[in-house]
């Protein structure tokens, strides 16, 4: 394998651009020479930091350096090399040398392959479950074998559903990075030094290995309106994700969303006014932005109190909710309003009124909800 040694996407698409989709089609068989030529235009690109994080390399370079400890005995002699399997590793099935008759790879198991004969391409599908980091690792202790490789679309097609990262290259093994969208891609394996010297023999042997990393955080949640009453919060969020209610930094309650998206997260009822925001948490811990929601006022006032009123007299006192207007009524005849206190103490002016006319006295919060109605007789005084 070359020093950071890269079939890239981005050098396949150079190629490819300037090939029809029919011609490549047409070239069946002839992989090897299309990725040849594209590896003439070979981009190298260290991977930045923090991408892959070191559980995960480790993980695949202690799985490709185990390869070597297999041997041509592990594959099946009938002519060219068959499919076998073990516990450890997926053992390549020929013919897999055009996209359409790719080997089925495996996050759990590596594969070990050979390129034999000359000018042999091996094709490996993989399916990205949703968008996020495909990871390609390689490794060849053969000294026979130019290992190259890539993570392509079907028939060389290049856009923003795959795009190349960058490498690492530690210990003999290399891992390309790919943030890729939710779909199936293929990994296409060479030798590059077979276009100058034949020197493969069966005991020549690659591993590849692929790895998922779901680093794209969920969506922002949507989230139903919640009233003063509510002692659920509900909304939409990424199936499975972990659903955070707040009030300021204080957790209210968490849920995990069904798998088509919903969520019920169970609260203590809030105050008209508070402020919740929502989070989502994927299962491999990627957080959502925030999304907010106020705490709608639903609960009607209190019936008000009010005290003894008298034919002589022009005002109505009591007391009501803090802050609500206070109506006072003779019939469908308003006398007079105003508003409560922030103690609830109310004082509205009317004309005086007969002795027995029956008053009625209501309270409306800012958010519109009416009270029942208190009633009084005017008394003589």
């Amino acid at each position: 394998m070359r020093n950071k040694g890269i079939l890239s996407l981005v050098a396949v698409g150079l190629f490819a651009s300037s090939v029809s989709v029919g011609a490549v089609k047409a070239a069946e068989g002839n992989e090897n020479g299309l990725a040849r030529k594209a590896i003439e235009h070979q981009l190298e690109k260290p991977l930045e930091k923090g991408v892959i994080d070191h559980k995960t390399f480790n993980r695949l370079e202690k799985e490709l350096n185990g390869s070597n400890s297999h041997s041509v005995k592990d594959f099946n002699k009938i002519g060219r090399k068959s499919r076998a399997s073990s516990s450890e590793y997926i053992f390549e099935t020929e013919y897999n040398d055009d996209f359409d008759s790719a080997d089925n790879a495996s996050y759990e198991l590596g594969t070990i392959g050979q390129l034999l004969p000359l000018y042999d391409v091996d094709f490996h599908k993989v399916v990205v479950p949703t968008s996020g980091v495909l990871l390609v690792a390689g490794f060849t202790d053969s000294y026979a074998i130019d290992l190259v490789f890539a993570a392509m679309q079907k028939d060389f097609v290049t856009n923003s559903n795959l795009e190349y990262l960058g490498s690492e290259y530690e210990e003999g093994v290399e891992v390309q990075a790919y943030q890729a969208k939710k779909g199936t891609y293929y990994v296409g394996v060479i030798d590059h030094d077979n276009e100058y010297i034949d020197d493969n023999t069966e005991y020549d042997m690659y591993a590849t290995a692929t790895a998922f990393v779901d680093n794209v955080e969920p969506a922002k949640p949507t989230v139903y309106r919640v009233d003063n009453n509510d002692k659920v919060v509900t909304g939409k969020a990424e199936a499975n994700s972990t659903v955070t209610v707040k009030s300021g930094s204080k957790v209210l309650g968490t849920a995990k969303a069904t798998s088509k998206g919903t969520f019920s997260v169970k609260i203590a009822v809030q105050k008209e006014g508070t402020k919740l925001t929502l989070t989502a948490k994927d299962s491999a811990g990627n957080l959502s932005s925030s999304a907010s929601v106020t705490v709608v006022d639903v609960v009607a006032p209190s019936k008000p109190t009010v005290k003894k009123v008298d034919d002589n007299d022009k005002v109505v006192i009591g007391k009501a909710e803090a802050n609500s207007t206070v109506t006072i009524k003779a019939g469908s005849t308003t006398l007079g309003s105003a508003k409560a206190s922030s103690n609830g103490n109310y004082s509205v002016k009317i004309k005086a009124q007969k002795k027995g006319t029956t008053l009625s006295i209501s309270a409306k919060d800012k958010a519109g909800n009416t009270s029942s109605k208190a009633t009084t007789k005017v008394v003589k005084h």
